[in-house]
């Protein structure tokens, strides 16, 4: 400080800005503080964040184009129109009779529960860590510290959300509802109202949770110890056929047209009261994790624009403060010979997975199970569904090998064929997803009868493991693409078409694996096990051009 720095000390300064006038005392006079802020003041900064806002908004649709905006619609709308008109040719034609229509009934609601009860519980989870808004860095560094209610700054973004996601939730409703008309004899507007309002109310119900937990801060043990509640109250509606808990109370409105239920009300109600709690308690949340969360956030969708898929996991993985155990479940002995050293090291890192990351590859397990048992039953798209659950529960069975890439220079000093080290972290990510493919075929027993599992499972349950393994295995190791040399070598009308088959083929693999399984039948009296085992032949050509890929990567220089 100069020497004029002394005659500052103990004198009264005043401070003016957009957002009002505060009064500092030097270390001679009281405490720094602010004095209250008076009607004239929170009107002045009312507005001044009005215009912000206003002129944000208005940056935005200047940097986007009217034809950009349009071609986004066209977009979708026609691929929402082709995946239903896809979808309708899936299910089968004829309308269901009486006691098909009451087995739904009475079925259908708790099944439909559980479904929600996962959108709750992603809600409550996410809530726990900061989400659910994704706000900018400057409006965290800038707005939220301001002297300003941060309700009136953070109730636009979360209103927007909760708008966003309940519309979301109103097409998926609608395109369900329509699908259900055809196969009740439920008039069409009725079944797409009661569909269309109880998806909507499930999306903003699980924003809304999300609101409450970051509003009120409450940990993540919480949203654990609800998350399990809901999930075993829900089993057991599934189980008894009940219609007791939260979620399967909302479900019911879906089935309104065919059986009237009261209780749909009271979930409503529950839901727009959580929405208001959600809301109102939206200025409280944690700064700290507001901010890490932005900076995240935009790394993320950087990567995704990159189409680098390693780099998304991990950016996902801190999202959720998914860290890796300090010390491991198990304790592996050391000495010569027991243990090849790729092997050991690959069972170590499954040794210190935490707990979330093995709940979610049983729970991926698990619902490709129910997706292949409703393939049985004749919804052959959910047979993709379980595809894309092993899918992305081999990216986590995999990730001794994503290590592997992590590192390259480490990767370049092992004395040995640089592909030949990626084959090697094949076997132990391969043992795992056979595990996992058993609690898929284990929890198919729900709705597959006993002799078609026990007949169709030992013929499928390493080939889609070793499917599943490759195809994520293929998706880690291609890295982020260099879209400037492909560009270069390949012009600009191939460069979308590469980069589709990038996304499409690894998953493709698990899908080709999965295959054969429709060529059974849905006779569980007559199976085509003959058939099964003649349309293998493919989806092994398939999982071979994958370990030839994998043989030919090299450690990337950076």
């Amino acid at each position: 400080m100069g020497s004029s720095a002394p005659h500052l000390l103990g004198r009264r300064c005043t401070a003016g800005g957009p957002f009002g006038t505060a009064t500092f005392r030097g270390p001679a006079g009281p405490p720094l503080r602010s004095p209250p802020v008076t009607v004239a003041d929170a009107e002045l900064t009312a507005t001044a964040l009005a215009d912000l806002h206003r002129a944000r908004r208005r940056n935005h649709r200047q940097n986007i184009h009217w034809v950009d905006a349009l071609y986004r619609v066209y977009l979708t709308g026609i691929g929402a129109l082709v995946a239903t008109l896809v979808l309708a040719g899936q299910f089968p034609q004829t309308k269901l009779d009486a006691t098909g229509q009451a087995t739904l009934v009475d079925q259908g609601p708790a099944w439909l529960g559980a479904v929600f009860v996962a959108v709750l519980v992603t809600g409550l989870r996410s809530g726990a860590r900061g989400g659910p808004l994704t706000l900018e860095a400057a409006v965290v560094q800038h707005e939220l510290l301001a002297p300003v209610d941060r309700r009136a700054t953070l109730r636009q973004p979360a209103l927007h959300q909760v708008r966003s996601l309940g519309f979301a939730g109103l097409l998926v409703g609608a395109i369900v509802g329509l699908l259900a008309a055809r196969q009740t004899s439920v008039e069409p507007a009725l079944s797409i109202a009661a569909c269309a309002l109880t998806f909507g109310a499930a999306a903003v119900t699980g924003a809304a949770a999300a609101l409450v937990m970051s509003g009120h801060r409450l940990g993540i043990r919480l949203a654990d110890t609800l998350a399990v509640l809901l999930l075993a109250w829900s089993a057991a509606d599934v189980h008894f056929h009940l219609v007791t808990s939260p979620a399967s109370m909302l479900a019911s409105v879906a089935f309104w047209p065919l059986r009237s239920n009261p209780l749909g009300i009271l979930a409503l109600a529950m839901a727009t009261a959580t929405i208001m709690i959600g809301v109102g308690s939206v200025g409280n949340l944690s700064l700290e994790q507001a901010r890490r969360r932005a900076g995240l956030v935009s790394q993320l969708r950087f990567a995704v624009t990159l189409q680098d898929v390693r780099t998304v996991v991990l950016l996902r993985r801190q999202l959720a403060q998914e860290l890796p155990r300090s010390r491991p479940y198990l304790q592996l002995r050391r000495g010569r010979g027991r243990l090849p050293a790729v092997w050991r090291r690959d069972w170590q890192s499954y040794l210190r997975f935490p707990p979330v990351r093995i709940a979610r590859m049983v729970a991926l397990a698990v619902v490709a199970g129910f997706a292949v048992g409703f393939t049985w039953q004749g919804t052959v798209p959910a047979f993709l569904v379980g595809a894309l659950a092993l899918y992305l529960a081999a990216y986590d069975a995999v990730e001794p090998l994503a290590q592997e890439i992590d590192h390259p220079s480490r990767w370049d000093a092992i004395p040995e064929p640089q592909g030949r080290i990626l084959l090697q972290h094949l076997p132990a990510a391969a043992l795992i997803m056979v595990l996992l493919v058993v609690v898929s075929a284990a929890t198919a027993l729900v709705l597959v009868p006993v002799n078609v599992v026990m007949a169709l499972a030992p013929m499928f349950v390493l080939p889609v493991a070793v499917g599943a393994t490759v195809g994520a295995a293929v998706s880690t190791s291609m890295g982020a693409p260099n879209q400037a040399r492909q560009l270069d070598e390949l012009g600009a009308d191939m460069l979308g078409f590469v980069q589709m088959i990038r996304l499409v083929l690894p998953p493709a693999m698990v899908v080709a694996a999965m295959l054969p399984m429709l060529a059974a039948g849905h006779d569980a009296g007559n199976l085509q096990t003959q058939r099964v085992s003649n349309s293998f032949f493919w989806p092994l050509i398939v999982i071979g051009g994958g370990l030839l890929y994998l043989t030919s990567r090299r450690p990337s220089r950076l």
